[in-house]
């Protein structure tokens, strides 16, 4: 007779055997025995990345292949399909933009994505970094994706900017979490100090410059010689620390009584051997760049009798620069050819600003500047290059002449600087004019350097300069193509507010005559 209850249980009977079965099976290998399972401890040696996404390491440095290959793929990921914040919700299009756009450019030429990769990887670990590259991109994304004529001035409330703020209150938070622990360790000193530089690049992007100013070196230059991955990092937080410190020197007179300023130099070992890389010729290269400055905006160097300490510091950064020449060229005579030559360009003309100033006869004034217009022509060759813009130096007419004014910010020192200092100083009229157009065509922000309020003041004192050329010939005085009466001699910076800077020209004539000189103010886009 047919039972249901019979046939439940012998349904049941039969799924337990399969499932014994099964279970058997798969404790036992082809050759029928059981497996037997291998116990290892977990290793806690491989990188970062590789850690969180629990995977196996092959532990190679400065960075392993797994780690390479994830980053390349993101990266590819992010090129081929651009994020839309309208797709993917505000936070999620921050994210991409950060991954894509942000950090790769953050340590510049030199760094190759390395200490982007790094922040990404620390981030994971201390919320401070996270949420303060969080806010970086989101006031990057507003800057570069700002409707906003570039000759007006922008405002400063948005969305992207409002978030930004939130981000990074909650960095704040989570750095004085991090500050109240007893011990800092190197790696908490790494994180803190790229807290510090992203929050010097949020100032400057935002235009807020006596903000941006307040640099404070914590032993940057404390490495041991066993060079590790936190020591290479350290000295792209090095190069960006020195490099905000230049620029921000010109503008230390008009702010003594409000900042704490230190004149306290890196010491550099003295040494013949090559360079291991581009990026220590550059930490080398900057340091002897700043000292430069700390000399140049010493008033007692332009005096008349001049200041002894000043003139053996000054042959003193002659000599820390011929020995770079030196181990530079022994690096690139024992390596195989660059791929990119922009990197190495830009160690070039900052290298030759700094030969042109130590190499200057004081005593000629500005008439000095004449005596180097083959260097300036030098300088201005290798910035066409770097901005993929090569031109003829007899021709003023540009070689990209579609190129559009998009605003780009860079926190390295690049080419902004020089082009300004081109423009103010060479008074050969191709030269100066090329060093304009390059300055126009190509706005940049760079570290606290604003290319467009650069450019306004090098054409009113090429404006206050060439006033000379149809002035009567008895109020001009000696010099090559403007004279030297003509010629603007002393510039003084002042901020009037976080968004706004003031600039006071002066000739040598105005000096002459006791007059106040003529003001340039300048708003931060």
């Amino acid at each position: 007779m047919w039972n249901p209850q019979s046939l439940k249980n012998n349904t049941h009977l039969t799924n337990s055997l399969i499932g014994g079965l099964e279970e058997s099976n798969s404790r036992l290998n082809r050759s029928g025995k059981s497996r037997i399972r291998h116990w290892a401890p977990k290793v806690k040696t491989g990188c970062m990345t590789c850690r969180i996404r629990r995977v196996k390491c092959d532990e190679t440095k400065p960075v392993s292949l797994p780690a390479m290959l994830f980053y390349r793929k993101k990266v590819r990921w992010l090129q081929i399909s651009p994020p839309r914040a309208a797709h993917y919700g505000p936070r999620r299009g921050t994210d991409a933009f950060l991954l894509g756009v942000t950090t790769p450019n953050l340590a510049g030429f030199f760094d190759q994505g390395r200490w982007a990769r790094r922040l990404l990887q620390m981030s994971h670990q201390y919320p401070a970094l996270w949420h303060a590259m969080t806010a970086v991109a989101c006031i990057h994304r507003d800057f570069i994706a700002n409707s906003t004529p570039i000759t007006m001035s922008r405002m400063q409330d948005s969305p992207q900017v409002r978030l930004a703020l939130q981000q990074w209150n909650k960095s704040i938070q989570s750095l004085q979490e991090l500050l109240s622990g007893q011990v800092l360790t190197k790696f908490d000193r790494l994180v803190i100090l790229s807290v510090c530089i992203l929050f010097i690049t949020m100032s400057s992007l935002q235009g807020l410059q006596l903000q941006a100013f307040l640099i404070h070196q914590w032993k940057l230059a404390d490495r041991g010689e066993d060079q590790r991955d936190e020591d290479s990092d350290l000295d792209v937080l090095l190069v960006l620390f020195t490099q905000l410190d230049s620029q921000a020197r010109p503008y230390l007179p008009s702010l003594s009584n409000n900042l704490q300023w230190t004149d306290k130099q890196i010491i550099l070992s003295s040494s013949t051997t090559p360079f291991k890389s581009l990026l220590e010729a550059c930490v080398a290269l900057e340091v002897h760049f700043n000292r430069m400055m700390q000399i140049f905006t010493n008033n007692s160097i332009y005096i008349d009798v001049p200041d002894a300490g000043m003139q053996i510091k000054k042959q003193q950064c002659l000599l820390g620069l011929t020995e770079w020449d030196t181990r530079l060229d022994k690096y690139l005579g024992i390596i195989p050819q660059l791929e990119d030559e922009r990197p190495l360009e830009v160690l070039y003309v900052r290298r030759r600003l700094a030969q042109v100033a130590l190499s200057m006869d004081l005593k000629k004034g500005e008439l000095a500047h004449d005596d180097f217009v083959e260097d300036y022509a030098y300088m201005l060759n290798l910035m066409g290059d770097i901005l993929g813009d090569p031109m003829d130096p007899l021709d003023c007419q540009p070689a990209n002449i579609d190129q559009s004014q998009n605003m780009s910010f860079h926190l390295e020192t690049i080419t902004t600087e020089p082009l300004f200092l081109i423009a103010l100083r060479c008074r050969e009229p191709t030269i100066r004019r090329q060093a304009i157009r390059l300055l126009r065509q190509y706005p940049r922000r760079e570290g606290i350097c604003e290319g467009m309020a650069a450019l306004k003041i090098a054409e009113r004192v090429m404006e206050i300069e060439e006033e000379c050329l149809t002035s009567p010939d008895n109020a001009c005085a000696r010099g090559k193509w403007i004279c030297e009466n003509h010629r603007v001699t002393w510039l003084q910076f002042f901020l009037v507010h976080d968004r706004q800077a003031r600039t006071v020209v002066h000739t040598r004539e105005d000096l002459l005559h006791g007059r106040p000189g003529r003001e340039i103010v300048t708003t931060y886009w």
